[in-house]
């Protein structure tokens, strides 16, 4: 079993991530507005984000195939039979590569290929290195031929899949290795040997099916006894297919077994996992169009930086003599950010509840004329009472000021302050910019045009 106080080392097989992701969703892929392919970066970005919440990892290294390995020069049809991908689908998957180069960079996670070794060699490699060194190494991959290197200091992470035929997450280890195969680690070669793999291409034994596999393995051991002791099998299919193909499976053993000697050197530094680039995270996600992803990793940096001096809280209008006043900030600012809010089911008939009013550089109001909080009363400390309703004879000055063109109005979904305001008899007027029919103009095709996703995207600014 992995060690519980062993520093532990993940070693990602990326393409294999890559692959699975982007075929997962190949018949409905996810695209942005400018039709850019992102199914395998979603798939990836939402993986490692899993990862760091689930397993916390302290070292994380990125593997990538780099080359023509060894196998191909032994065996030229190794792979061959693998569906290659049409023009379009094959720039899809290029540009999908660079994203994800471009994710792993935010994330600060080294990427490593060693030109003529595909990743399984490297990742063997380094995981041989690791176990050495007294960690646990835990390789993330569903592909079986990494059973072969699951021991103490080796474990397998599964790291499933989604879309039509679900695979859960799974973590092998030493207890459990032989669950999937029906044959332990150390006999993994021999069993791939004789079944052969179609996805690679690898011939194994004509005749010898998964079943007969394990059973020749229980009798007589490794791969050489086996085919010493051919004439010895009962089952004539088995027997003919151990003596015709006995090339075939010395091959195929080579084929399926995993280097532990490529040329790479661990180094545990740069492997360790540090805070990520969250501010380039949160602009690669919102170009990507993953606006949840977006807000999870943005800081508000740009906010940050335009703070110099905490802001006032908004100036809670209680008194409606204290209009007079509000009116004329705005007229001498001649512009006035502007959010009316309601309450009802449908937009005529709503009740008007208050209105928030801001000028640039200067400070903000809330007028609270139906708003309701717990116990009828506002969430303050000494709640006031609401102001009365905005056509009573008091409110005047601020239905004048709404309705003077020459005070510019700005606000995000002003129609819905427009329709709201004339139920209640108020014409707006002077109306400058609506950020929601901007952010519309800008990108028509996106899903949402809540004022937290235009902040976020176009501000780096999560509203709270």
């Amino acid at each position: 079993m992995e060690s519980e106080t062993s520093e532990r080392l993940f070693l990602v097989d990326g393409y294999a991530l890559i692959y699975r992701a982007f075929f997962a969703m190949i018949n409905r892929p996810l695209r942005t507005n400018q039709g850019e392919n992102t199914s395998a970066v979603w798939g990836v970005a939402n993986f490692l984000h899993r990862l760091f919440e689930r397993f916390d990892p302290p070292h994380l290294v990125w593997v990538h195939d780099a080359g023509m390995s060894f196998r191909t020069e032994t065996y030229p049809e190794y792979k061959a039979t693998r569906e290659k991908l049409d023009e379009d689908l094959q720039q899809d998957f290029d540009r999908s590569v660079e994203r994800i180069e471009e994710l792993l960079q935010a994330f600060k996670i080294p990427l490593i290929a060693v030109d003529g070794y595909e990743a399984d060699d490297v990742i063997g490699t380094l995981a041989a290195q690791a176990a050495a060194e007294g960690l646990t190494a835990v390789i993330v991959s569903g592909d079986k031929d990494f059973y072969q290197l699951i021991s103490d200091r080796i474990v397998l992470l599964n790291p499933g899949r989604g879309g039509p035929a679900p695979v859960e997450e799974k973590l092998v280890d030493a207890a459990n290795a032989s669950q999937r195969l029906g044959v332990p680690p150390e006999r993994v070669i021999d069993y791939l040997a004789l079944v052969g793999d179609s996805s690679d291409n690898v011939p194994g034994v004509k005749g010898v099916g998964d079943k007969t596999a394990r059973a020749l393995i229980e009798q007589f051991g490794d791969l050489d006894s086996i085919l010493d002791r051919a004439e010895e099998v009962k089952a004539k299919r088995a027997r003919e297919g151990l003596l015709q193909y006995a090339d075939e499976a010395r091959l195929s053993r080579e084929l399926v077994t995993i280097k532990k000697d490529v040329p790479v050197e661990l180094d545990l530094a740069g492997s360790r996992v540090s805070p990520p680039d969250n501010e380039t995270l949160a602009r690669l996600y919102a170009d990507l169009e993953f606006r949840s992803l977006a807000e999870k990793v943005t800081v508000e940096s740009k906010a940050e930086e335009k703070e110099t001096a905490p802001l006032p809280d908004p100036i809670l209008v209680q008194d409606p003599a204290a209009l007079a006043d509000v009116v004329a900030q705005t007229r001498e600012a001649g512009s006035v950010a502007l959010v009316a809010k309601g309450r009802g089911s449908n937009r005529r008939g709503d009740v008007l509840t208050g209105m928030a009013l801001a000028v640039e550089s200067g400070p903000s109001w809330y007028i609270p004329v139906a708003h309701e909080a717990p116990g009828g009363e506002l969430a303050t400390s000494d709640p006031p009472k609401n102001l009365p309703q905005i056509d009573a004879d008091s409110m005047e000055p601020i239905r004048e000021m709404l309705s003077d063109p020459q005070v510019q109005k700005i606000g995000h979904d002003l129609k819905r302050a427009q329709v709201l305001l004339r139920e209640h008899g108020v014409a707006l007027n002077g109306v400058r910019l609506d950020t929601m029919l901007a952010s519309f103009v800008l990108d028509p095709g996106r899903r949402s045009y809540s004022l937290n996703e235009v902040a976020l995207e176009h501000l780096d600014l999560r509203i709270r």
